[in-house]
């Protein structure tokens, strides 16, 4: 592994409160993979045991969940320098609940679970920050189920900003009420259960009719009452 491929991975959440020379050094005797994918090939398979940790390098890639009747539901988005199914692989039956496919021309390096054991035992900061990723999915995945309830993605949208404005007021007053969007927009689409462009377009909506305004990857909430009614109108068709 070279110092450039070094210097990416160090930036994966799982490892980058490690100054880069001790990551060097950690990884300089792990045994790892490179893989290589092309736009819209398959990079894992629902159902396959997941046995090695799957960091994306380069490019975009996507999860996927099926039924037995071939209806697919896109689950979320991944970017570079992400850990893809953490949770997943020391889990009792490490089996995938999804299929990862190349959104863009991809490369992935892998290390082999035996070898995350090693740089765990290592250095805690690794083990500390793969056990605050498997919370982390644990309440992403809590906070998808809760926004399911609301039939629209515009009640889903003004329901989570409620929340997060009226947690960004605690302890303050005479603040504007505002959200900071993290780690990204793909993200918050990928809590919605939606398409970014879907997300894009409706958070457009909302802006044009003044109910919020967006700088960079902050919400302005212009009226926090009328999102509240937002959240429980019925269902209108959007």
């Amino acid at each position: 592994m070279n110092d450039r491929d070094i210097a990416k991975l160090a930036l994966c959440s799982l490892f980058r409160r490690i100054p880069v020379e001790r990551f060097a050094e950690l990884v300089s005797g792990a045994r790892w993979r490179d893989h290589q994918y092309r736009k819209g090939g398959l990079i894992l398979l629902q159902g396959c045991i997941y046995s090695s940790l799957y960091i994306l390098l380069e490019g975009t890639a996507y999860a996927e969940m099926s039924d037995d009747e071939g209806r697919c539901i896109r689950v979320e988005t991944f970017s570079p320098v992400e850990a893809l199914a953490s949770a997943v692989l020391f889990a009792p039956k490490p089996v995938l609940p999804v299929t990862v496919g190349a959104q863009s021309d991809c490369r992935i390096i892998s290390f082999p679970k035996e070898e995350i054991l090693k740089l765990c035992m290592k250095d805690k900061d690794i083990l500390e920050a793969l056990l605050a990723e498997g919370g982390s999915r644990i309440q992403f995945l809590s906070e998808r189920l809760r926004l399911t309830r609301f039939a629209t993605l515009r009640q889903r949208i003004a329901d989570w900003l409620v929340r997060k404005a009226q947690s960004s007021l605690e302890g303050r007053s005479n603040q504007p009420l505002c959200v900071r969007v993290e780690p990204s927009f793909e993200k918050m689409a990928d809590l919605m259960g939606v398409a970014r462009p879907s997300l894009s377009r409706e958070l457009s909506h909302m802006r044009s009719e003044g109910l919020i305004e967006i700088e960079g990857r902050t919400i302005y909430v212009k009226d926090l009452e009328i999102l509240k009614q937002i959240r429980h109108q019925k269902s209108e068709g959007r």
